[in-house]
């Protein structure tokens, strides 16, 4: 067991919804760290009632990357996945052929993670051309927090997986997440306990792909 899996499992016996369903995203508005150009929609969770991932019935991309993820001590690149884990940020750029490649790793938490004024946040925006994602999240806000950094002049799209706890183990499902804008930050807010996700299918595009809710 590592710290971050720690803070995961104090996250984890917090109340669930009783059909311990799909990773939903909170709606809420993504928060600028000096940096313009911010994308204001917002994702809204599944309809009520939606039922987990099955994977034969799965995108075969999505079902690859979510057998790729391990929950190790550090966050890493397996193939085309980035794997974060809880606590941590990856710094990264994107290759010609829109790998992954991963700059450095930092420890740290993030502001919106915990109850307001307790944590001050830790990370300052990536270099210019690069790419940041950290994960954190505390039982009082009983909520994951991702947050993505695009210090980019191109719209950054993607694909992620979370690694939550379900009925005592951890399971992998598709989260929904948003595209990033060129020079700017964007946070998504899940009310699950995650101990890591996987990001993968990154794509950089002259606009950000329109956000929009769950058809239902």
């Amino acid at each position: 067991m590592f710290a971050s899996l720690a803070l995961f499992l104090a996250l984890a016996v917090q109340p669930a919804p009783e059909d311990d369903g799909p990773v939903q995203t909170a709606p809420r508005e993504a928060v600028v760290v000096d940096l313009p150009g911010l994308d204001e929609k917002t994702v809204e969770p599944p309809p009520a009632g939606a039922k987990p991932v099955d994977e034969p019935k799965a995108a075969p991309a999505a079902v690859a990357a979510a057998r790729s993820l391990t929950v190790e001590q550090k966050t890493l690149v397996q193939g085309e996945t980035l794997q974060v884990v809880l606590g941590q940020r990856a710094v990264f750029r994107l290759d010609d052929k829109g790998l992954p490649l991963l700059t450095k790793v930092e420890e740290g938490k993030l502001a919106a993670a915990h109850p307001e004024g307790e944590v001050t946040e830790a990370f300052e925006p990536p270099a210019e051309g690069e790419f940041a994602v950290a994960l954190d999240g505390s039982a009082e806000v009983r909520a994951t927090i991702l947050k993505v950094w695009n210090q980019t002049g191109q719209a950054l799209d993607y694909s992620a997986i979370a690694l939550i706890m379900r009925q005592g183990k951890v399971t992998p499902l598709p989260a929904p997440v948003c595209a990033v804008p060129a020079r700017a930050v964007r946070t998504e807010t899940w009310k699950r306990p995650v101990v890591a996700v996987g990001l993968t299918r990154f794509k950089s595009t002259a606009t950000a792909r329109p956000c929009e809710p769950p058809a239902g």
